[in-house]
């Protein structure tokens, strides 16, 4: 324990002054801060409230419409690790000379791989 006094709550160079903007009630309970939320009571914008709107934040009101984003998702990752596999694949059995190198030719395979799903989405 410290041998310096404990200053009140709310005193000047406190965690809770006015100063430094803590709250001067208990721990979450308002302060200047709590003005600030909308009518949603502090539900950020596009989140869960928000009805009849998909992850991708389209209203579209078909129900697959978040199954069809998530297996297209699935499907961009496969592709993705099949041309890193192939492409490693390859340069192993055309002579790299250790599979480091192989790996690397993998990597940079990957890599373009990705910037051709990012531009097409």
């Amino acid at each position: 324990m410290s041998r310096r006094k404990r200053r009140p709550a709310g005193a000047p160079g406190t965690a809770g002054g006015a100063e430094r903007g803590g709250a001067s009630g208990p721990i979450g309970g308002g302060g200047e801060r709590a003005g600030r939320r909308g009518p949603g009571g502090g539900q950020a914008p596009g989140g869960r409230a928000a009805a009849g709107r998909t992850p991708t934040g389209r209203g579209s009101g078909a129900p697959d419409a978040g199954r069809a984003s998530w297996r297209r998702l699935a499907v961009d990752v496969g592709v993705l690790i099949a041309v890193f596999a192939v492409t490693a694949a390859i340069a192993e059995l055309a002579g790299a000379a250790n599979l480091g190198v192989a790996l690397g030719v993998g990597q940079v395979a990957f890599a373009i791989a990705l910037v051709v799903v990012l531009l097409r989405g």
